[in-house]
């Protein structure tokens, strides 16, 4: 292949692939819409780049509607790339920058004929629209490791689009005409630099997007569907993220397991959708009990279980106390409205050097204690050691 026939194609066959991967991304994810917009809009740089070798109807028309279309590229990887954060970029200041480079391009292509003029103006609009980019993405919560590397790639280019056509057109330019512009210092230099950002912007965000539907399935992977708190798998990992914490922190820390009263009676008598309302209800109240910075579950059928980070027994215990009067008090939607379901509590505190099976123990000898007492009602286990372990981490309560 002939090397002006290969540089020409690069660019935008670059663009049309990452075009179709971030398609195939949006498949997968229809609700997040910004990945269909960043496939647009590398469509867009494709056909901005295309018109630049292939003219339609003239060179004038044909370079107006490129620079349209690598104007809204940049629009579109501007509010794409933001929206993985659920954050815009300032519209006034985007679309004064946009409307301003096209305008001065116009201007200069059909008004007054200058490419070095229209090579400023199109490229100081795009300088200023990466870093305004850049400095909202700086203003996001949360980000990651390729978040701050994208950060990085757009402060380097937002500058590198001032800096670049500067100092190529002070040792190449001015430039008069469009004859053998394509084998310019200009052309080759943002030719090989539009590259290397498509292809490490496209990496990054496909990098980031990807790692966020590894975390949405393992979230989904760890999520009780009925109740919408942790399964048994995500609640033993996230107790023993917290213990980990605990013993480098030296903090406190108290696991509640609860079981809900006569259960089997409510799905024999009622039936299984009412057992399912009477678990529902109890996970919505221990969510508005519950602080996000604590460890919430439901680890088997009509049993849950809760770890306080940095809270003590004697709160532990009081925390139990008014989960079990605020469920007492509520009436399940379907029941009767004098039936009142209750749950019986087990609380244990965490003591240093002691494994998450141990604690695990303690707690469950806690609610046997409390439904053995008679149901509805909380018990603390003080006892010194934990008996040996015969069914795993996590006991069953007896009913």
């Amino acid at each position: 292949m002939d090397t002006s026939v290969f540089i020409a194609l690069m660019n935008p066959g670059m663009s049309l692939v990452f075009a179709a991967t971030f398609f195939l991304l949006w498949r997968h994810q229809r609700q997040q819409r910004y990945i269909a917009l960043l496939s647009a809009s590398f469509v867009a740089i494709a056909g901005g780049f295309l018109l630049q070798y292939f003219t339609i109807y003239s060179v004038p028309i044909s370079k107006l509607l490129s620079n349209l279309l690598f104007l809204a590229g940049g629009v579109g990887f501007a509010i794409g790339g933001l929206g993985r954060f659920e954050r815009r970029p300032p519209v006034a200041s985007t679309a004064f920058f946009a409307t301003a480079g096209i305008s001065a391009f116009t201007w200069f292509l059909f008004v007054d004929p200058d490419i070095t003029k229209r090579i400023y103006a199109i490229n100081f609009a795009f300088g200023a629209i990466t870093l305004i980019m850049a400095a909202e993405l700086r203003r996001a919560h949360e980000r990651r490791f390729v978040d701050n590397l994208l950060l990085g790639l757009l402060v380097f280019y937002g500058i590198s689009f001032f800096v670049r056509p500067v100092a190529v057109i002070w040792i190449d330019g001015p430039y008069q005409s469009y004859e053998n512009f394509h084998q310019s210092l200009y052309w080759i230099t943002l030719t090989f630099s539009a590259s290397m950002f498509l292809l490490i912007f496209a990496l990054c965000l496909i990098t980031a997007i990807t790692l966020e539907l590894m975390d949405d399935l393992r979230r989904e992977s760890q999520t009780d569907p009925l109740s919408g708190l942790l399964n048994r798998r995500g609640f033993e990992e996230g107790v023993a993220e917290a213990l980990r914490t605990a013993r480098r922190r030296h903090m406190e820390g108290v696991l509640i397991f609860c079981d809900l009263d006569h259960f089997k009676t409510v799905n024999d008598t009622y039936g299984h959708a009412a057992g399912d309302r009477v678990i529902k209800t109890f996970a919505e109240c221990l969510h508005g009990c519950v602080g996000p910075n604590h460890v919430v579950g439901r680890i088997g059928g009509e049993e849950f279980a809760i770890f306080l980070r940095g809270i003590d027994l004697r709160a532990g215990r009081l925390f139990a106390e008014g989960v079990r009067a605020a469920f007492g008090a509520l009436c399940v939607p379907g029941l009767p409205e004098e039936l009142r379901c209750t749950a019986s509590f087990g609380v244990a505190e965490w003591r240093e050097g002691e494994t998450a099976t141990e604690l695990f123990i303690r707690a469950d000898r806690a609610l046997y204690d409390a439904k053995a007492a008679g149901r509805d009602r909380v018990r603390v286990d003080r006892r010194k050691a934990a008996p040996e372990v015969r069914d795993g981490p996590l006991l069953t309560a007896e009913a």
